[in-house]
Order: C-alpha cells, then sequence, then structure tokens
C-alpha cells in the first residue's frame, strides 16, 4: 500500500470516529434531557453525563419536545 493510501484510510478511518463520537454524544445529550424533565436531580445527572449543569440546563431549554422512541 503506498503512502497516499494509508493516509487516505487514516483520514477515513478519523472521520468515521468523529461521526460516531458525535452521534454518541447526542444521545447523551437527549438521554440526560429526558433525565432532568423525568424530575432526575439536574447535578447527578450532570455528574453521570459529564455535561455541566449550566449546559444541560440550557439544552432543556432549547431542546423542546423530545421524540418519544
Amino acid at each position: 500500500m503506498d503512502t497516499i493510501s494509508s493516509v487516505e484510510l487514516a483520514a477515513q478511518r478519523q472521520r468515521t470516529a468523529e461521526a460516531a463520537a458525535d452521534a454518541a454524544r447526542a444521545d447523551v445529550e437527549l438521554e440526560a434531557v429526558a433525565a432532568v424533565r423525568e424530575g432526575e436531580p439536574v447535578e447527578e445527572v450532570a455528574e453521570i453525563s459529564g455535561i455541566d449543569s449550566t449546559e444541560l440546563q440550557y439544552l432543556d431549554k432549547a431542546a423542546g419536545d423530545l421524540p418519544r422512541g
């Protein structure tokens, strides 16, 4: 395999990993907001999710209606 092909493969793996991380982050945000809306303490959800409590409160307000699934 030539050097350019190796770089192309590595770059594709990075893009794939970044897309997976973005999707996982969105899942965590959605579940965290849902947990807060169901009455779980913001501080506890923030600690578990790794989302700052202020950001979590912002996400809650910004999310509007959450999809049910």
